[in-house]
């Protein structure tokens, strides 16, 4: 399969092979490979910190237009869905033209509706407006990930998209905690100004960043190639029941801890929210890695290290679930924190190593509708209304249930890339 070739390829002597070879060196890139790696990071992080940041001003936007808890609810709602709609079209047309353009197009315009949605003086203009966010952040994603793994060689791709995805996950984190605090001290409709003004300068940034590479020239394949690749595929089923659970434990993890631990409100947050913090990162940087050192090896290795480490941490997650010990809760917890977000910058590298780099925004495009769509979108209000029928143990049970047939589905992934590979044959079959 042909990749894109960077203008700089770093040079290496003896003993940095040694440390290739560990997967614990990093060679010396061209500058503007970090900037992308930068810029396109610091991006993804108002991307997450801009998505979460108005769920802190609930209590102020239903005083400010009298609304009830279902339309708040809504403001989320609408967002992902418009948000799952909005990749498929535009991972599919920026595999046929400039993705800094169309990177550059979402940021500005979802950077521009949050600051708008500051001056909403309906809830209908504030829906709006998030709907508007959706459809930035929608253009963005696809075109964003493919340009990460084109800006670099291929060995490192999962590495550079751990790097990625750390955006994804401090953005999240300081926008639920921050949000709170900037609202509190100017105002929800300031705070909406003051967090959306840094992506107009961003999107600039892109727009006139110079990035010298080229994609191969051949023709992008049809999008109905892709379901072509069976482990492509099969990426997707375990990206939806990993996604699943992890939003059923973020959903309904400080509930929880409320209602089996006694931990207060701000307790179960600051206590779950700073270890799951720790742990997350230390997954992401850990496991990009690991996939990439096993990479080298084995060509299935990203795939088997997202199956193995989401099977090493389901016994973790289930004990954090049916213990009645606070500390083993908060220990287990921690652990399968770290093992169960491994998979954040190899997945994304997998997807990639299936297609072809004319077909990397669409392809990561789908995999992101359909873990939206099926994943995050539904776990919330199954894993409730489990817990009205029975209790919320039973429901995030379903949860530690689905993370298992995630590993499954991953080990599965580096099982038919292995297949595949003693055949003769390259992994992706659009490239064969």
């Amino acid at each position: 399969m042909p990749n894109p070739t960077p203008t700089s390829q770093p040079v290496l002597n003896g003993d940095q092979v040694s440390f290739r070879r560990l997967g614990l060196e990093w060679p010396h890139f061209a500058g503007w490979q970090w900037k992308v790696l930068i810029v396109l990071t610091l991006i993804n992080f108002l991307n997450y910190f801009d998505r979460l940041i108005i769920f802190p001003m609930f209590p102020l936007l239903k005083e400010e237009f009298g609304v009830s808890d279902f339309r708040l609810g809504l403001l989320g709602s609408v967002f992902i869905v418009v948000h799952s709609l909005a990749v498929l079209p535009f991972g599919y047309w920026s595999d046929r033209g400039s993705r800094q353009k169309f990177m550059s197009f979402g940021v500005f315009l979802w950077s521009a509706a949050t600051m708008l949605s500051g001056v909403a003086t309906t809830f209908r203009t504030l829906l709006l407006g998030r709907a508007l966010v959706g459809v930035g952040e929608g253009a963005y994603a696809p075109a964003g990930t493919a340009m990460i793994s084109d800006s670099f060689p291929s060995s490192f791709r999962a590495r550079v998209q751990g790097v990625f995805n750390m955006g994804m996950l401090v953005g999240g984190v300081v926008g639920l905690a921050v949000g709170g605090l900037l609202t509190q001290w100017v105002g929800w409709r300031y705070a909406f100004f003051l967090v959306g003004l840094p992506g107009i300068v961003l999107a600039f940034s892109v727009y006139h960043m110079n990035v010298p590479m080229t994609l191969p020239a051949e023709k992008p394949p049809s999008a109905f190639s892709l379901f072509k690749i069976p482990a492509y595929l099969m990426v997707i089923v375990g990206g939806m029941f990993v996604v699943f659970s992890s939003t059923a434990f973020i959903t309904w993890g400080p509930t929880f801890a409320n209602r089996y631990h006694g931990l207060n409100v701000a307790q179960a947050s600051s206590w779950m929210g700073g270890l799951v913090l720790v742990g997350s990162i230390a997954g992401v940087l850990v496991g990009s890695y690991a996939a990439d050192t096993l990479q080298a090896r084995w060509v299935f290795g990203r795939a088997l290290t997202i199956g193995a480490t989401l099977l090493i941490g389901t016994p973790f997650l289930f004990v954090a679930v049916n213990t009645d010990s606070l500390p083993l809760f908060l220990a287990c917890l921690f652990v399968a924190s770290f093992l169960l977000t491994c998979y954040h910058g190899p997945a994304t590298a997998v997807i990639h190593d299936l297609t072809p780099p004319r077909a990397h925004s669409f392809a990561f495009a789908l995999y992101s509708f359909m873990i939206h769509l099926l994943g995050d979108a539904v776990a919330p209000a199954l894993v409730g209304k489990v817990s009205d029928l029975s209790e919320l143990r039973h429901g995030l049970q379903i949860g530690v249930g689905a993370n298992a047939f995630s590993a499954i589905c991953f080990l599965v992934v580096a099982w038919l890339i292995a297949r595949r590979a003693r055949s003769g044959r390259p992994p992706a079959r659009v490239a064969a």
